[in-house]
This record gives C-alpha cells, structure tokens and sequence, in this order.
C-alpha cells in the first residue's frame, strides 16, 4: 500500500526516487545459516537508510528499497554506505553482496510518444506463470507475448524480433536448453534471453549463463524483481546496441578523416612539382582499378589505393630546384631524386598500424629485369602492390603535362608498354593496364 501511494505521488507531482534490489550470495564452502546471513543483510541495509526510506524483503536474501526523493548522487552515497557496511561485517567474507538500481523519475516522465513499447515474449509450459508474468509486464507498460512451448517460440522469431525473451527452463519436448540453442541458429539469434527457473542450485544457475543467457530468474515471481531485470536487461541490450553503432559510426569517421588527410598529404607533394598536377591521385586510382581487376578484396583495394596516393612522400625531402630544373640533370642531381624512395618509406615506416604501407614509396622504382632502384630488387621478389603502382606511375608519367612536352598519344604509350613487358613491368599488371587502356576509346586516362 506504501508503495503504491508513493509511486501515485510521484507521478502526480513529478516527484523522482530510486528503486534497489540487494541479493547475497553465499561463497562455495558457506557453512552457516541462511537466517543468520538474512538478518544481517537486513541490519546493515537499515542503519544506512533514512526514515522516509522503506524496504521489503522479497527472497532468503533479496531486499526491495524504495528510497524516495533521491537523486544520482544521493543513490550513489546510499549504495557505497550499504557496500562499506558489508565489507565491514563479518560476513562480507562468506557471500557476496549486488545490487541493481532503478531511477523511478526516469520511468514517469518518459513520454509514451517517444517510441514503442518494450515487446516482451514470456516462454512457459504453466499457464498460471504466464499470466502472472503478463501481468506483472503489463502494468509496467511493456508489450507482452505469452507463448506455451520452445517450438512456439521458435515459429514466433520467423516472423517476430522481440526486446527480450524470459524462457523456462524445464518444459516438455524441448526444455530451455535447447531451446536457446536452436534459436541461436535463427535471424533474431541475437535476441536477450533471461532464463526462468525453480531450481535452488549453482548447478542450473551456472548451466543458465554458459549456455547463452543472460540472467536468471527464479519462480515464483516476486513482482518488483522481475520488473527491475527485465528493464534492466533491455535497456543494457539497447546500450550496447547503440553503442556498437556509434562505434561503427565513428570507426568510419575516422577512416573518411584518414583519407582526407592523406588526400591533402599527395596534393602536397604534388604541388612541389610545377609540373604536376594530381599524378598522386590519379596514379592511386589507377593502381586500384588494376589490383580490382586482378581480384583484389575491398580491404585490399582500400589499401593499395592509400600506397598510391603515398607513393612519391619522400620527394617532400627532395630540394624544389632538383625537382623542377628544367634541364637535363647532372649526376649529383639524380642520386638525390633516386633516393626519394627510401625517405618515402622511412617516413610512413612510422606508421605502425598500417606496416604496408610502405612498400609502395620504397619500391615503386624497380624494375622486373632487376634494373631499378632503390634495391635492385627483380621479379616476383618485388612486392605485388608495388609492381602494380609501378605500371600506373609510368603509365601516368607518359600521359602527363610536362616543360618539355603535352601528354603522349595514346598509341605511343601503349607501345612503351608493351616494350616494358617483362623488363621494367610486370606482365600480368602490364596486360591489365593494356585492357583498361583498349576500354579508354576517347584517351580520357591523362593530365586535363
């Protein structure tokens, strides 16, 4: 009757309070009465609360706290109280002490516009503990199904994707056990299942949650419990749905902010050459469309396209004038452009999370006969992303503005191609960019 006309109180007069539940458990080698360790659960509970608190035993060693006019860090005040309480006392070594806690004002003030309400499917082969649970649920303005069997249940989840699922555990036919197995192979598989049991061993409680459940609750129903795990359970579930969620969002955030970074890096080292203009991204784009075609994965792609916008960031230690000198080169001039690969690479060698990122800048300069630089390296000992870049850099090279020259025909530069094969280019990633350029009838593939 307290409790009642508290609830009608604070929802009339948008009061707020908090609703606790403490159970103990005994440790393995507990040895001393259950009474004993009840009374003293009840002791320290009720030195820590004021007058206006009340409480109500609802099982051997559950208490139901009703602490009205309290808010977030009042509760939490009362809770360490009652834990430092428990610590304190002799039998803190012999049980353990939880607790689950419920803000009421939450509860009241929710706007019944803002969303459906919490659907409910109850599994139970005893129809007496259906209705009971229904309307338990009910009255807690959750949306309940009451279903009489695991294969009921079952049929039910085809078509159905309910918040949270209570199943008994011994029912005919098929019993909760594997039930919940069974439904772990279904679309809704993921669906939280709190598993209703009478048994008063470790034994079933532990059998409960190793098979997938999570949480337990015992028969019969003490109303105020089931309600607190109920809610409880779903709004976990709901947390950590959302919080996956923004987890993803955020993940692909980062990734966007990655790229453009790395976007605004390649326009960098490109701008230090006068006579470029996005041969980084372009040569990234083409290193992709070729790895694609070869049969690379998504993930593959992603990375491959990330090592061609990269793969000349060693020319940022490369002086402007040896870069952009219009005539020819001397040697000196030379083994500093060909050193650029090396830089490259032992800049984005510091970064640890991607280690392959690297190969692109370090050897995109081999050649296939083993005539290039920086390594000499020939053949298949070059990496394979690095030979595909290789192909798309020469190929963006020829089809580029230069001081000395507009963008090759596209006849001239497929001849240089097909020239290379097997000596500055690999074969296969050669004859690749062959048929991309043999799609390009409008020689659209170069430097506007």
């Amino acid at each position: 009757d307290v409790y009642r006309y508290m609830m009608r109180y604070i929802e009339r007069y948008h009061g707020r309070a908090f609703k606790l539940l403490f159970s103990a458990k005994p440790n393995a080698d507990f040895s001393d009465r259950i009474t004993d360790l009840s009374g003293e659960m009840q002791n320290i509970i009720q030195h820590c609360l004021r007058s206006s608190d009340f409480m109500m035993q609802t099982g051997e060693l559950q208490f139901f706290l009703f602490l009205p006019e309290v808010d977030e860090t009042g509760i939490e005040h009362v809770i360490n109280r009652i834990m430092r309480a428990w610590d304190d006392s002799g039998f803190s070594k012999k049980a353990s002490l939880t607790y689950e806690s419920e803000n009421v004002r939450s509860q009241v003030l929710r706007s019944p516009n803002a969303g459906e309400a919490d659907h409910i499917v109850v599994v139970d082969d005893d129809v007496t503990n259906l209705k009971f649970a229904k309307i338990i649920l009910s009255k807690a303005d959750m949306r309940v199904t009451a279903l009489k069997s695991g294969k009921a249940l079952l049929d039910f989840l085809k078509l159905n994707r309910p918040d949270l699922i209570l199943l008994d555990v011994k029912m005919p036919e098929m019993d909760g056990f594997d039930t919940l197995r069974k439904m772990r192979r279904t679309d809704n598989g993921d669906v939280p299942v709190i598993f209703l049991t009478a048994d008063e061993n470790y034994e079933t409680e532990t059998k409960c949650l190793t098979t997938g459940a999570v949480d337990f609750i015992k028969k019969p129903f003490v109303p105020e419990v089931l309600k607190i795990r109920v809610r409880h359970n779903v709004e976990l579930n709901r947390l950590q749905k959302h919080l996956e969620k923004e987890v993803t969002y955020k993940t692909e955030e980062v990734e966007k902010l990655s790229i453009n970074i790395v976007k605004a890096l390649a326009e960098a080292i490109d701008a230090k050459d006068a006579y470029t203009n996005g041969h980084s991204s372009r040569v990234a784009e083409y290193s992709r469309e070729i790895a694609r075609r070869y049969g690379y994965s998504e993930k593959s792609l992603e990375e491959i396209y990330m090592m061609g916008l990269l793969h000349d960031v060693g020319k940022i230690g490369v002086p402007d004038a040896v870069i952009n000198k219009p005539a020819k080169l001397t040697d000196e001039e030379y083994d500093i452009i060909k050193n650029h690969p090396v830089l490259g690479a032992r800049i984005l060698g510091k970064i640890k999370e991607m280690p392959s990122l690297q190969m692109g800048a370090r050897w995109h300069h081999e050649r296939f006969d083993g005539h290039g630089y920086p390594d000499g390296l020939a053949g298949e000992n070059i990496p394979e992303e690095a030979r595909i870049i290789a192909v798309a850099d020469a190929y963006d090279a020829m089809t580029s503005h230069r001081s000395y020259r507009e963008p090759l025909p596209q006849g001239i530069v497929r001849g240089e191609i097909e020239k290379g094969m097997g000596t500055q280019f690999d074969p296969h990633f050669a004859k690749i960019m062959l048929e991309i350029m043999d799609e390009d009838t409008e020689y659209r593939m170069k430097e506007e």
